[in-house]
């Protein structure tokens, strides 16, 4: 195991400052944390290896090559742009154009319930009137039977009632 000298680790620290350096530029020109980032981890492990007494591994940062697009590609790449915004304006009518029938549908049927609300309510109050009748109906049979003093009785059968006795 080979230990570093002074000198080396002065030059390594140099090399290192100057990696961050470019890697901060590279960060401002792409207008991006991940080339500083990328550096940082690099350091990390670098240091991670002398620590464990292995040997520093040489990585060459390659910068990526920005190509210059042709008239043709950027006729291509402008008309693509513009078919896409073409379409995503018709797909935002169309979801508009959705909505507005779905709404219309949840108006429709809000009203349709409110009203069946509204059925149901009355109905609710007619049965009470009848029930109440109802009551009242057969409260005065049974006074009307205890009254007159026969031997008549009443007696339910299906939706009538059945006299039984004569008078």
């Amino acid at each position: 195991m080979k230990v570093p000298t002074d000198i080396e680790k002065a030059k390594t620290k140099n090399e290192e400052e100057e990696r961050m350096v470019n890697a901060i530029q590279q960060c401002f020109e792409d207008e991006s944390c991940l080339p500083l980032i990328k550096e940082e981890i690099k350091l990390k492990i670098q240091c991670k290896r002398v620590e464990s007494g292995k040997e520093e591994l040489k990585v060459e940062q390659r910068r990526r090559v920005q190509y210059l697009l042709t008239e043709e590609e950027v006729f291509k790449r402008n008309r693509r742009k513009e078919q896409n915004r073409r379409s995503a304006v018709r797909t935002r009518a169309r979801q508009k154009t959705r909505i507005a029938e779905l709404e219309k549908d949840v108006n429709s049927l809000e009203d349709d319930q409110c009203s069946l609300e509204q059925t149901i309510d009355s109905l609710k109050t007619e049965l009470k009137t009848l029930d109440n009748m109802l009551k009242i109906h057969k409260c005065s049979q049974v006074k009307l039977l205890s009254s007159c003093g026969s031997s008549i009785q009443l007696l339910p059968t299906g939706n009538n009632l059945a006299i039984l006795g004569g008078m």
